[in-house]
């Protein structure tokens, strides 16, 4: 582990998070902006996983695009996109679904057939809620506490804006848990789950011992990545981490900036 410039020449692949590693909010943190199309111009291919349900795949492409990042939608991979690949197989035939999300959370569920409710429901899907009250936390632990299977699309506590922090979805997801009287959620389909970059990896077609995941977070990035066998950086552009035993990445940055890949 080493906090100066990291060399990695065998890399072929990356899979990297968005927030506080691509940007901050909407403002593109320039030093991995540079960076990646560096890596781009070189050869690597670049895949994104993001914790964050309130957008599209085609979404998020096109805010990659607007800051200089050439992407299209299936180089992204949402939490919410996992969240219905579960409802989907466990629910082959279709189900009644709760959101507390947002309006790209629902279209995703809807896309694969499902109906959305704010009553009782086979599932509540919990993602990032930015007009979360009092009245969404009832509803929606009322029908866990009915029988309704609860999902979260990732456990993040917060994620990095310009000036600071928001509370994220895994703040919402641990009210509506506790609420609902359970200990856990039965499923978390985001980070730290390896299934986001799994699906990354898929889709770059690159070797896991040549693949590596970029992230700032060490609950959620790091681990995921660790969880699906790749060598992880984490870079110190967004959530401030603490360090803990056994937790630690393969390699830290400051700026992506230091870090040289391939032939980059």
């Amino acid at each position: 582990m080493s906090n100066e410039a990291v060399t990695l020449p065998d890399i072929r692949g990356v899979v990297s998070d968005l927030d506080g590693v691509v940007y901050r909010g909407d403002t593109p943190i320039d030093d991995a902006v540079t960076a990646i199309r560096d890596w781009m111009e070189h050869g690597l291919r670049v895949a994104y996983v993001t914790n964050n349900s309130t957008g599209t795949s085609a979404d998020f492409a096109a805010k990659l695009g607007r800051m200089g990042i050439p992407a299209t939608a299936e180089d992204v991979v949402t939490s919410g996109e996992a969240a219905a690949d579960f409802v989907r197989g466990r629910w082959p035939n279709g189900a009644t679904v709760h959101v507390v999300g947002s309006d790209a959370l629902r279209d995703t569920l809807r896309g694969i057939g499902c109906r959305v409710t704010t009553g009782e429901a086979d599932a509540v899907v919990v993602g990032l809620d930015r007009a979360f009250h009092y009245d969404k936390l009832a509803k929606a632990a009322d029908a866990v506490r009915s029988g309704a299977f609860l999902i979260g699309t990732n456990p993040d506590r917060m994620y990095p804006v310009p000036g600071g922090f928001i509370p994220g979805a895994g703040s919402l997801l641990a009210a509506v848990t506790a609420a609902a009287g359970l200990d856990t959620p039965h499923v978390v389909v985001g980070k730290p789950e390896p299934t986001l970059i799994e699906i990354a990896r898929w889709k770059l077609g690159t070797d896991a011992e040549r693949t590596i995941m970029i992230g700032d977070q060490l609950e959620t990035d790091v681990a995921a990545g660790r969880n699906a066998g790749l060598k992880t950086v984490l870079v110190k552009t967004g959530v401030l981490n603490r360090s803990e035993p056994g937790k630690a990445a393969d390699f830290e940055v400051d700026s992506l900036a230091d870090l040289r890949l391939g032939g980059s």
